[in-house]
């Protein structure tokens, strides 16, 4: 089951506000980075400097558009004003684009960190797997009166009026420049101050925000991104525990610990090596008088009582019968004793019936006796070297040569002869055995019960055992799971990624996850501050493909809002895409407000973000 509700907990309960560049957004670093580490992947934590806030930079654009609107009214501050109406819109607009800007140089500045996991499956050689990189930012902003539920339901509306009295401001100051215009005046510098005039607006709500207004916990924006893009690792990367890679350290349990664990049979004793043995049958330097505990059964029970079941018709009864070891006269001897139901018409020992040994066939017999009865032998360890003597042989005499027995061919075999027979590999075995060996094949291919499908079966078997846990349309892919700091702030994170990692990601896919806890799901068509940058078509399309055929509830619309990570790739020409939730309006719930807290994320939309996030992985 998945742990998102619980990592989207400990990120907005738990640590609660997490401002770019603070403590507080270190240890959520951490905390990512000990989930990462869970899991077989590749984790790397990378620093960098980032600016603590966006809202002084955007307060002086504000302030000084003013006062070029104002300066405008004097002639000879008229063309310098222009200057200072004209390079402040532009270095708005490059930084809503997020290209450069005073957001990037003014302080003050702190550190913040991304924490990057790889998760990077086997490849042949030249082999390039799919690559496709989950982004979820996990700092939080700060409130703003901007975003109060009774205004942020017109910020695309106040943030366009915003962007047009910006870029107004230096048009109508080039247009009170212009000769013909000299006429229009005051009128025109009146119009040019009301233009700049509602720029003190968002001027007054920017300084508000630092001073007074506190950081948000971040349920949805964006723990619930972060959990998802965990719940998504879970699904792809297996444990560490599990996957065999990492090492551990030996421990040597004792007794104690081994019988508390339910691993040491009834009756059986432990004995360590350096220790003692405290067996009361075995001491130091004592002869074997007795069987050990592993041979205890091959000891001759009691007589078995009367009355008691046959052996079955034609089946050899392990059971009941004990071959003793080969003696100088038991070469061409009959069984000395047989279990019931083997006369003289069933096959003798060694697969061989009456008739053959009649016509003098002189293979060695093994003799066999019945557990009731005394054994050649003399004593318990006599019985036990023979046991495991005969163990080795394998029903060859004793002057007979080792390979012999293992080769499956007699004393007789001529190598030379046979080759010339056979002629080529191509005819080795054709006409042999069923299993394609034959008697020229050995018995390299059966396995001690006769089976010559056992190796491919056991093969087989084990493979499946290593390979039905893992998907391999999920597994075969290269997937980086990246978590940013410093988004709201800018999108900083996003930008030491790229700066770092960029030609490695260039041709790669990128999914990024942001306000995924309430509301319904939808991929974005489009988004950006300044210019608007498409989703890249391939995830789209895979996207609409995997919604339709897994019916997940996932649409697609356009987003007016801030830059999110993805707009900052999308800006630098690479491959990417947004998965973010909307309310009934077309707006993020409890977006940049106190209000957004962990009692108002949807676990079923948690739910359905990782299944559709791992969905579209698989189908890329």
């Amino acid at each position: 089951m998945s742990r998102a509700a619980e990592h989207l907990h400990h990120l907005a309960t738990v640590i609660g506000p997490r401002p770019a560049t603070t403590d507080a957004e270190a240890e959520a670093a951490d905390y990512i980075e000990s989930v990462f580490r869970e899991h077989s992947v590749a984790v790397e934590r990378q620093e960098f400097d980032a600016p603590r806030t966006y809202a002084w930079a955007f307060a002086l654009y504000h302030l000084l558009t003013i006062a070029a609107a104002v300066a405008s009214g004097w002639t000879f501050l008229l063309w310098p004003a222009l200057a200072v109406a004209t390079l402040t819109a532009f270095l708005m607009w490059m930084d809503l684009d997020t290209r450069f800007g005073l957001s990037a140089w003014l302080p003050p500045k702190g550190p913040s960190q991304n924490v990057i996991a790889r998760h990077t499956p086997k490849t042949r050689r030249g082999e390039r797997p799919t690559r496709v990189i989950i982004v979820a930012h996990y700092d939080t902003a700060k409130a703003s009166l901007a975003f109060a539920p009774s205004m942020v339901k017109n910020f695309s509306v106040t943030f366009g009026l915003m962007k047009a009295c910006t870029f107004a401001v230096p048009a109508l100051v080039l247009l009170a420049a212009l000769p013909f215009t000299a006429g229009w005046q005051p009128w025109l510098w009146y119009v040019t101050i009301a233009a700049s005039a509602y720029l003190a607006v968002p001027l007054v709500i920017n300084a508000h925000r630092e001073l007074a207004m506190p950081a948000v916990d971040g349920a949805n924006d964006n723990a619930s991104g972060v959990a998802v893009m965990l719940g998504v690792l879970e699904r792809i990367a297996p444990f560490a525990e599990e996957s065999g890679t990492t090492s551990f350290p030996s421990v040597r349990r004792g007794r104690a610990a081994a019988e508390a664990a339910g691993v040491v049979p009834e009756g059986a004793e432990l004995f360590y090596e350096g220790e003692e043995a405290a067996s009361p049958t075995r001491g130091a330097g004592d002869d074997l008088t007795e069987l050990p505990d592993d041979f205890r059964w091959a000891e001759t029970p009691a007589p078995a009582p009367r009355g008691a079941a046959p052996a079955a018709q034609g089946r050899l009864e392990f059971e009941t019968i004990e071959f003793d070891a080969l003696g100088p006269d038991d070469v061409g001897a009959r069984p000395a004793a047989v279990p019931d139901g083997f006369g003289d018409e069933s096959p003798g020992f060694g697969g061989f019936g009456d008739d053959e040994a009649d016509e003098g066939f002189d293979a060695p017999r093994r003799s066999a006796t019945r557990r009731d009865e005394t054994p050649a032998r003399g004593g318990v360890a006599d019985r036990a070297k023979g046991l495991l003597g005969k163990l080795g042989r394998r029903g060859r005499s004793e002057d007979e040569a080792p390979e012999e027995g293992w080769l499956g061919v007699g004393r007789d075999f001529d190598v030379r002869e046979t080759g010339r027979k056979i002629g080529s590999w191509e005819n080795f075995g054709e006409d042999d055995d069923d299993d394609g060996f034959g008697a020229k094949g050995g018995r390299a291919g059966d396995d001690p019960l006769g089976d010559p499908d056992f190796a491919a079966t056991e093969a087989s078997r084990i493979r499946r055992r290593v390979t039905e846990r893992v998907d391999r349309a999920l597994a075969d892919k290269e997937v980086w799971f990246v978590a940013t700091g410093a988004e709201e702030t800018g999108t900083w994170g996003m930008q030491a990624f790229l700066d770092a990692h960029g030609p490695d990601v260039r041709g790669a896919l990128v999914i990024n996850l942001d306000n995924l806890g309430s509301g319904g799901l939808h991929m974005v068509t489009e988004e950006g501050m300044a210019r608007r940058y498409r989703a890249d078509r391939r995830l789209l399309s895979a996207g609409k493909r995997v919604s339709r055929e897994s019916e997940l509830p996932v649409r697609t619309r356009p987003y007016r809002g801030l830059s999110t990570d993805a707009t900052r790739a999308l800006a630098r020409g690479y491959r990417a895409m947004s998965l973010m939730a909307f309310d009934i309006n077309g707006r993020l719930p409890h977006w940049h407000w106190p209000s957004d807290v962990e009692e108002h994320v949807d676990p079923r939309n948690l739910e359905h973000a990782e299944a559709f996030v791992t969905e579209l992985v698989r189908a890329l």
